[in-house]
C-alpha cells in the first residue's frame, strides 16, 4: 500500500504527506529513494526494515531511510495515520552543517539503519506532520525542518542493521521477488505448484516458501488464491456470457466446489451473488 502511494507522487513534490484513515496495510518488501517517517496514531501490526522486524501500535513512529527495503503489515482493517517522504535533496550537506541544523543533521546521522521513536505528544507531533502537506513552496521546506527538529528530540532506538542490507544481497532479493510475481502473474490460470516458482528463482522449495513470506507478508498458498479469485471477481462482473464452471476453470480453479468455497473466504460471498449484484462494486479479496 505505502509503495503505491509513494510511487503515485514521487514526480510531484521532494516533500509529500499521506493521510489514511482506517486501513489494511499490506505491503510487500519495497524500497525507494526517499526517507521515510510513519506515523500510526491509530492501529497496531508490524513493520519490517531490512531484516529488523518490530511491532507496531498506537503511537509509534519509525523513520527507514533511503534504498533500504522495508514493509508495513497490519493485523486487520482500522490503521490510521501519516506517512512524510523526504529526498536527501531537501537536506543538502552545506545546509546540515550549520549550527541551527545541528540536531537534524545528528537525527539524519543516525538514522542510516532506521530508528524507532518513543512519542511523548501523539497530538502536537500529529499536527507538526499536517502543517507540512498544508504548505507550499519554501514554506513546506521550513516545516519539513521543523518536524525533523521536533522528532530529533524524542527518544530514540537505531536499529543494527541497514546498512548491510544495501549490498547486492538486497537487491537480489527484490529481484527474485519481482521474477516470483511475474511468473505466476503469467501462469495462474492454469497447474501451478510452489515448486515451479521457487525453480523459476533458483530456490529450494522449503527456503522459497519462507522467503516469499517475508517478502509479501501471505503464504504462497494465499498469494495464489487472491489471484485467482481477483481475476475470476472480474470476469463475472464483465463477462456475464460465461458460466460460472467456465469462469471457475479459466481462474485456474480444479474444480467448482473449491472454486466456491476460496471464493466464499476471500470476497465473503457467493459467486452467483457476487454476479447478480451488478450495481456493486467490486469487491477486492
Amino acid at each position: 500500500m505505502f509503495e503505491n502511494w509513494e510511487q503515485s507522487t514521487a514526480k510531484s513534490h521532494t516533500v509529500r504527506l499521506q493521510d489514511y484513515e482506517n486501513q489494511s496495510l499490506t505491503d510487500s518488501l519495497h524500497s525507494h529513494a526517499t526517507y521515510e517517517l510513519t506515523f500510526v496514531a491509530r492501529g497496531t501490526g508490524e513493520w519490517q526494515c531490512g531484516s529488523e522486524i518490530g511491532d507496531f501500535r498506537s503511537g509509534s513512529l519509525v523513520l527507514i531511510p533511503p534504498r533500504v527495503l522495508h514493509a508495513w503489515r497490519s493485523e486487520a482493517v482500522g490503521v490510521s495515520g501519516a506517512t512524510l517522504w523526504f529526498s536527501e535533496a531537501c537536506l543538502p550537506a552545506a545546509l546540515l552543517r550549520i549550527p541551527e541544523m545541528r540536531r537534524v543533521e545528528n537525527l539524519l546521522s543516525m538514522a542510516d539503519s532506521g530508528l524507532v521513536f518513543r512519542v511523548p505528544d501523539r497530538d502536537r507531533l500529529s499536527a507538526r506532520l499536517r502543517s507540512v502537506s498544508r504548505a507550499s513552496g519554501a514554506l513546506r521546506l521550513a516545516r519539513l525542518y521543523a518536524a525533523l527538529e521536533m522528532v530529533a528530540g524524542f527518544e530514540r532506538t537505531q536499529l543494527s542493521d541497514g546498512k548491510k542490507l544495501r549490498v547486492e544481497r538486497e537487491s537480489r532479493m527484490l529481484a527474485r521477488f519481482a521474477t516470483a510475481k511475474r511468473f505466476m502473474a503469467e501462469r495462474f490460470r492454469g497447474k501451478l505448484t510452489r515448486r515451479e516458482v521457487a525453480e523459476q528463482v533458483g530456490m529450494e522449495e522449503a527456503a522459497f516458501s519462507r522467503f516469499f513470506h517475508a517478502a509479501s507478508g501471505v503464504t504462497f498458498a494465499d498469494y495464489l488464491g487472491n489471484l485467482r479469485v481477483r481475476h475470476a471477481a472480474r470476469l463475472l462482473g464483465s463477462r456475464r456470457d460465461l458460466s460460472i464452471e467456465r469462469v471457475s476453470r479459466e481462474s485456474g480453479f480444479g474444480n467448482l466446489s473449491a472454486f466456491h468455497r476460496q471464493f466464499k473466504r476471500r470476497i465473503g460471498t457467493t459467486p452467483d451473488v457476487y454476479r447478480r449484484a451488478a450495481n456493486s462494486e467490486p469487491l477486492e479479496p
